[in-house]
């Protein structure tokens, strides 16, 4: 998934992301790992590419779950206190809507790579 960010918005963006990294958090980590359990994502990594010369940029949202679709309609039904709080926070800094984004999170496949681990590789390409 991906969505700009704008200057005014990236450091409230990168303040939230940091809430949910700080060790001193423990409690706010605790109740992101139990909502990622729930929904059945394994990995949740976030980039920012620099688009804008003062700030802003893309934010780049990469999940592995099962059913991406499914999770995203998940959390936007959610009524789980963290759930309802991240969903929330993602609508106010970016305009970012799970409710809107299953078809998004079903985006066409041109290409991936991954090393097999046996020295093999292969493309994936689309279907």
């Amino acid at each position: 998934m991906a969505c700009d960010i704008s200057a005014e918005q990236e450091e409230p963006w990168r303040r939230l992301l940091q809430e949910l990294s700080d060790a001193g958090r423990k409690e706010v980590k605790e109740e992101y790992a139990q909502s990622r359990r729930r929904l059945g994502i394994s990995v949740e990594s976030v980039w920012l590419v620099p688009t804008k010369p003062r700030g802003g940029g893309m934010a780049v949202v990469y999940l592995e779950a099962e059913d991406p679709e499914r999770v995203l309609r998940e959390l936007a039904a959610s009524d789980a206190p963290f759930d309802s709080f991240y969903s929330g926070r993602m609508r106010k800094l970016l305009g970012f809507d799970p409710a809107r984004l299953g078809r998004a999170a079903s985006g066409e496949l041109l290409f991936a790579w991954r090393d097999d681990g046996r020295g093999e590789r292969e493309a994936s390409k689309s279907p």
